[in-house]
């Protein structure tokens, strides 16, 4: 089961997210705030698996989505933020991922994938916007030249990081200590200009680098 939550400032964007997890066996509707304060709260009792954020939430009455994003993700049990926008720009992505999001999904997205993209979310670790996503890799890449290439220990690393495996775990696959594992997720963290691991198999699956068997 997946529970999730919303903090959106409009009645309507709740209800529609409750019926849509009553149509859904997996889904739980956890429930809705309509400021970041209300936000934090909701995710402190709730602890939901994924909390949908409107980028912004905060317009009317202080902070934004982005700071109810990064003010979640510093919590050790931080659920999966996924901020929902009207906006497909890639610097507001840039932010976004900055700031924690493990994903990021336009307004216009058919209510009817949203289900697919809270499970991609929850079992792949993230889910942005493929259009924007892509925008914003070839700017990385452009102003980075070789900064989105993967050695062969590197895409071992990440496609064991795509399975969930931890850094023991990945570790003991590739008869590598721990620490070993740490200093390459570290060094690929900051060559590709990411924040979370979840970026590293996003862009190496966007680039058709990982094998899908």
């Amino acid at each position: 089961m997946i529970g999730f939550c919303v903090v959106d400032d409009h009645e309507v964007v709740h209800d529609g997210l409750r019926a849509l997890a009553g149509r859904e066996p997996d889904l739980e509707f956890l429930g809705a705030a309509s400021t970041v304060g209300e936000g934090e709260g909701l995710v402190a009792r709730t602890r939901p698996d994924v909390a949908l954020v409107d980028l912004r939430i905060g317009e009317r009455g202080g902070g934004s989505g982005i700071e109810l994003c990064r003010a979640l993700t510093r919590d050790a049990q931080a659920p999966a933020v996924v901020i929902f926008s009207a906006y497909g720009n890639r610097d507001l992505l840039a932010q976004a991922i900055d700031a924690g999001a493990s994903g990021y999904m336009l307004k216009e997205t058919s209510v009817s994938r949203v289900p697919e993209i809270l499970r991609e979310v929850v079992t792949a670790g993230s889910w942005f916007e493929p259009r924007i996503a892509g925008e914003l890799l070839q700017r990385r890449r452009s102003s980075s030249p070789g900064a989105a290439t993967f050695s062969e220990r590197d895409l071992a690393i990440v496609q064991a990081i795509g399975r969930g495996e931890s850094n023991h775990e990945i570790g003991e696959r590739l008869h590598l200590s721990s620490h070993t594992v740490k200093y390459h997720v570290a060094s690929m963290l900051r060559r590709h200009g990411c924040s979370r691991r979840a970026e590293l198999v996003r862009i190496a699956h966007d680039l058709h680098l990982l094998d899908e068997s």
